[in-house]
């Protein structure tokens, strides 16, 4: 049993940092925190508490035991499951995110709040997969027939098809495969969280949602229109009412920005973008669309900054590396440009119009590698006559349909 002088002082220092955590001061609140939990290392609030805190501030690893703790001194609670899920993503362990959101399930008997974080976490890691295939050249096919995938998850989810207790393997078997992307696996797991995704937000729909949830509801809904179904109008839409009653919600803000970029709504894109990292500066998706924006406008100097940023926030990430590669290069930063566009390419990134190995060949030149430069050229070259002879190829296979499709009546 704590001394009492030492549980006075640890609900002073739970106090201090919980007012602190409620004004959304989260790097204030931290230090009195962990002075708290110091002493009462297995006091649920103090780690629930820190555990969100860390999160906040971009410290995931670090939140991890803390949300751990919480769920253990409260087997019953749902919500330290619910951060916990979150954290983990962030890690990139999405294995264990998809187990801890199905037990926030499980503990929370399928509240509101549970359906909706494992319906937004199934959507963000349909949209990830799809952006991994993207990164491949193995798996740029795989990507275009993801688009597909909400009707495949509508007509699965009627047929009684559950992917849940599925989905926690099928992603240790995909990060198992370190070295290269397994495209059909990939597409499998994809198109598992989008059942998921649409099974989750039918249930969460159709419940009694709490006046308080309706910016969340407007959320999944406009996640839904942009993530499977593509309708950059109609996501807007829904983004818009959830900031109707959340003007600063940052996820809202987020998402709106990149429905409005995918909309061609550029100016207002970048006003959201920066809105939402106002609220939260750790936000990729806002990151990101500062990024594009300033990479379609070839204002290479203005995309450096953030795409530095997105670095930081999503290392590892060979689409993120080769925009920071392009856009070095255009700034005359060869020697740094080189080391991130070399590598991605090195190991298969794709590039079908050979754009980026003649951009490769043209950094090597001005680091003196002539040599280097010339094979690079080479390859870009047939990159670019390969692209045009499948253009070429596709264009009469599609003539050739049209064709047959005006024969055939008079075949009869």
């Amino acid at each position: 049993m704590a001394h009492p002088q030492n549980q006075d002082g640890f609900r002073t220092l739970l106090k201090q940092g919980f007012q602190l955590h409620q004004e959304s001061r989260f790097a204030e609140a931290i230090p009195a925190l962990l002075r708290a939990h110091k002493l009462e290392p297995l006091d649920y609030f103090a780690n629930l508490l820190l555990g969100i805190d860390l999160l906040r501030t971009g410290r995931a690893a670090e939140a991890v035991p803390y949300l751990q703790s919480a769920a253990r001194a409260k087997t019953t609670e749902e919500i330290p499951e619910e951060y916990l899920g979150e954290a983990e993503a962030g890690l990139k362990a999405y294995a264990l995110a998809a187990e801890a959101l199905q037990q926030a399930i499980t503990r929370g008997h399928s509240s509101e709040e549970s359906l909706e974080a494992w319906a937004g976490f199934a959507l963000e890691r349909f949209h990830q997969i799809g952006q991994d295939l993207r990164a491949s050249e193995a798996g740029l096919e795989v990507a275009h027939r993801l688009q597909k995938a909400s009707a495949t998850s509508e007509q699965e989810t009627r047929n009684g098809t559950r992917c849940a207790m599925k989905i926690p393997v099928m992603e240790r078997q995909l990060a198992a495969k370190q070295d290269s992307l397994d495209a059909a696996a990939a597409y499998g797991l994809s198109v598992c969280y989008a059942v998921e995704a649409g099974a989750a937000a039918a249930r969460f729909q159709a419940g009694s949602v709490n006046p308080e949830d309706q910016a969340a509801l407007h959320r999944l809904r406009g996640d839904i229109q942009l993530r499977l179904r593509g309708d950059a109008a109609a996501a807007e839409v829904e983004y818009r009412l959830g900031l109707a009653t959340r003007p600063r919600d940052p996820g809202l803000l987020e998402r709106l920005a990149e429905a409005q970029l995918a909309a061609g709504e550029m100016e207002a894109a970048g006003q959201s973008a920066q809105a939402a990292l106002a609220a939260d500066a750790h936000r990729r998706g806002a990151l990101q669309t500062l990024a594009t924006l300033a990479m379609n406008s070839r204002d290479y100097e203005q995309a450096v900054p953030w795409l530095r940023k997105l670095v930081e926030v999503a290392p590892g990430d060979r689409i993120v590396a080769v925009e920071l590669g392009r856009a070095l290069a255009q700034t005359g930063a060869s020697a740094e440009a080189l080391g991130w566009l070399q590598a991605p390419l090195d190991a298969g990134f794709p590039d079908e119009k050979g754009a980026l190995h003649a951009l490769l060949a043209r950094v090597l030149r001005a680091q003196g590698r002539e040599s280097d430069a010339i094979k690079t050229e080479a390859e870009a070259r047939r990159l670019s006559d390969a692209y045009q002879v499948r253009g070429e190829s596709e264009a009469t296979e599609k003539k050739g349909g049209q064709s047959d499709v005006h024969e055939k009546p008079n075949a009869q």
